[in-house]
């Protein structure tokens, strides 16, 4: 805290006369005989509510104050209540300390992470200065509120007001003229603490006989103190009751105290003062439509959650200026983390991230992963505020290889699975709010067990007189497939929702485009056809233990007929397999129907596979939990719009995944298990695991 919130004050203002007039017109007060006593008040930020309680019942009983003399935290309360703000008011601008909203960190868990800021010394060599978090600008927005107060207010404009320098506070509060002199301090009769400085001026108040003290027998508990503050104005009641009368008149100066605060500015952002390479891009943050003091914030809000910025300051000039000064250095970040994984194996990754500001922000992202079926890297280039004031545009360059390994894979026989995905590929498009737009480019060297050739000697069997086949060797032909991808995409999502952890929050997601797939390596390719998914989920808590959730999910691949009707795209033909007369890879076609279990490796804890053209579900789940761990179980009914003929599993299904998370500080553990009811006698099981250290 400031050790002297008035001496901020006073060069908050340096560039008025204010404070140095109202010194004068103080000084000529007091040298003025006047009955009305001076009101003095010190303490540091815990005494505000004592005060404040004082404040309240000086009100309520109409007691008459000539002049107000505050120190520290005493004139930032004494300063205000001067001016016409009630201790009510005043209170409530307190309370407002922490209005301003944290930026909260995305749930992720990681097994180690390090965050850094690139700064320079003076001959240019680089500094790296480990940061924690993102900033919080909360104090800053509590200081602006209390500038725009003390201009727009004035100090001294209802009852006359003088701030005292911590340097000139001993032995506080000094000469009290012919007036007689009421100090308000929470520094209780029976208290002995503090320094023999602080022990000699309280022993100084006590032989004052024209100054009345306002203070508790008793020290006072903490969460008490306004009430502390009014039993000690009600101790000293009949002292201050022959001062009553003389508030007869219409002239009193207390009778305007429950006014309501003056109107607030109607700013206008000055971003002078910033360099010019980051000028542009800070200034993106301010939204012209807001007005007053909510377009300041929602600026720092939007500062805050950018994370860009790590200073910021805020002062407010003559005539409604604002004046924003604001520092960013680069940032990095490196982390390992988790990503699930089976009983047959875990997996890993590493993510390096880059971020600066020069106009606007660049975000170099890498993420390369390893483990269990899954490997690859993924480079994401990001230019944020670059599209329309507050839109990013992107571009996700990525090379992957996967090797299926669930057990829905193995569960389908041989003929009908993918063996190995080699690939590589690339997202390009713009996104602004809650809107993408992109395409998506991929290149997939696909190996099915469709595609076996298996190589055979013969040897002549005596015993029957005739040759027989020997298999000797097997090996698997690859297909490379082309597939061109543009969509849009609408996701509006709470900060607090999280599909099976959250205690409350929503999400509503919306995504549609045209897809075209070709088999190059046969010059063959499926008709251009339309991709549709949509999701939608809401998580309540009915307790501060209990969470309830559902949402549904759908899926459809169509095309447009000749005759006008919505058809299924055609199969993928392969060369593997005689349907009829005509050669197709089954395998391709469980590939390039919609399946929505076949995500990237992020999304670790979707529901089971799905491997139809059209599919929709509706789940509906039961949490309890506390500080983040607990048990999570959540149940639903899947449906294909057309039966998977190389699957067991059925069209219609059941499927259920509890799930079990213990989460500390040190850890965060996920242990949970799918299972999935087809038919009369299919039931599968598999269970995932996951474990980080944030």
């Amino acid at each position: 805290m400031v050790n002297s919130m008035f001496t901020t004050f006073y060069l908050m203002f340096k560039k008025k006369s204010l404070f140095l007039v109202l010194l004068i017109c103080a000084n000529t007060i007091f040298a003025n005989d006047t009955p009305y006593p001076n009101l003095y008040i010190s303490g540091d930020y815990p005494s505000i509510q004592y005060h404040l309680g004082v404040l309240s019942e000086i009100e309520r009983l109409q007691i008459p104050i000539d002049t107000v003399v505050g120190s520290d935290w005493g004139a930032f309360v004494g300063a205000l209540w001067s001016a016409g703000w009630s201790s009510k008011q005043i209170g409530e601008l307190i309370e407002s300390w922490d209005s301003l909203p944290r930026a909260k960190q995305p749930l992720k868990s990681v097994l180690w992470e390090k965050k850094l800021l690139i700064k320079s010394e003076e001959n240019g060599n680089p500094i790296l200065e480990s940061i924690s978090g993102k900033p919080y600008f909360g104090q800053i927005f509590f200081d602006l509120m209390v500038q725009e107060a003390l201009w727009r207010s004035e100090p001294g404009s209802r009852i006359p007001f003088r701030e005292v320098n911590k340097a000139d506070n001993y032995p506080f509060p000094g000469q009290h003229g012919s007036a007689r002199g009421i100090l308000s301090t929470s520094i209780a009769l029976r208290d002995t603490n503090g320094s023999a400085a602080q022990r000699h001026q309280q022993k100084l108040w006590s032989q004052d006989s024209a100054l009345l003290i306002l203070r508790s027998h008793s020290k006072p508990n903490p969460d008490s103190l306004f009430e502390a503050g009014v039993r000690a104005v009600q101790t000293h009641r009949s002292q201050l009751s022959t001062l009553n009368s003389q508030l007869s008149t219409p002239n009193s100066q207390l009778s305007t105290l429950n006014s309501p605060p003056p109107p607030r500015f109607l700013y206008h952002p000055v971003f002078d003062s910033v360099s010019a390479e980051i000028q542009g891009h800070l200034e993106s943050f301010w939204n012209p439509r807001d007005t007053g003091l909510q377009s300041v914030r929602n600026f720092l809000e939007a500062l805050q959650k950018d994370g860009s910025y790590r200073e910021v300051k805020l002062v407010l000039d003559t005539g409604s200026f604002l004046q924003i000064n604001a520092e960013s250095n680069p940032q990095l970040s490196l982390s390992l983390f988790g990503f699930g994984g089976t009983l047959l194996g875990a997996n890993a990754g590493a993510n390096v991230n880059f971020r600066f500001v020069n106009q606007f922000g660049y975000n170099w992202d890498l993420i390369a992963f390893y483990g269990q079926g899954a490997r690859g890297a993924e480079f994401n280039l990001r230019f944020e505020r670059f599209f329309m004031r507050d839109g990013d545009f992107f571009i996700r360059p990525k090379v992957f290889e996967y090797e299926p390994t669930s057990y829905f894979q193995k569960s389908i026989y041989q003929e009908a699975r993918l063996l190995k995905e080699r690939g590589s590929g690339a997202v390009l498009g713009v996104e602004k709010r809650r809107l993408q737009i992109a395409v998506e480019i991929e290149r997939r060297r696909i190996t099915s067990g469709a595609a076996a050739k298996i190589a055979y000697d013969y040897e002549f069997d005596f015993e029957n007189k005739e040759m027989i086949q020997i298999p000797t060797d097997t090996t698997y032909e690859t297909v490379t497939v082309l597939s061109m991808f543009p969509y849009a995409k609408w996701l509006w999502q709470s900060e607090d929702y999280d599909r099976w952890f959250s205690s409350d929050g929503f999400m509503a997601e919306l995504s549609g485009g045209f897809r075209g797939v070709s088999i190059s390596t046969f010059a063959q390719s499926a008709p251009l056809y339309a991709s549709t998914q949509g999701k939608l989920g809401i998580a309540h808590p009915l307790s501060k233990y209990v969470s309830v959730s559902a949402g549904s999910e759908f899926g459809f691949n169509f095309r447009r007929k000749e005759n006008g009707g919505i058809d299924l795209p055609d199969d993928l033909y392969g060369y593997s397999h005689y349907h009829g007369d005509e050669l197709y890879d089954p395998a391709l076609e469980n590939r390039y129907r919609f399946a929505m279990g076949m995500g990237i490796f992020q999304e670790s804890w979707q529901t089971p596979d799905n491997a139809s053209h059209k599919y929709g579900l509706a789940f509906a789940g039961l949490s309890l939990h506390w500080q983040g761990s607990g048990i999570f179980l959540t149940g639903g009914f899947a449906k294909d719009g057309e039966k998977n003929p190389w699957s067991e599993l059925e069209a219609g299904r059941f499927f259920a995944e509890p799930k079990i998370r213990i989460k500390t500080q040190v850890f965060d553990f996920i242990l949970g298990q799918n299972v999935v009811y087809s038919g009369k006698n299919h039931i599968f099981l598999n269970i995932q695991g996951l474990i980080g250290i944030p």
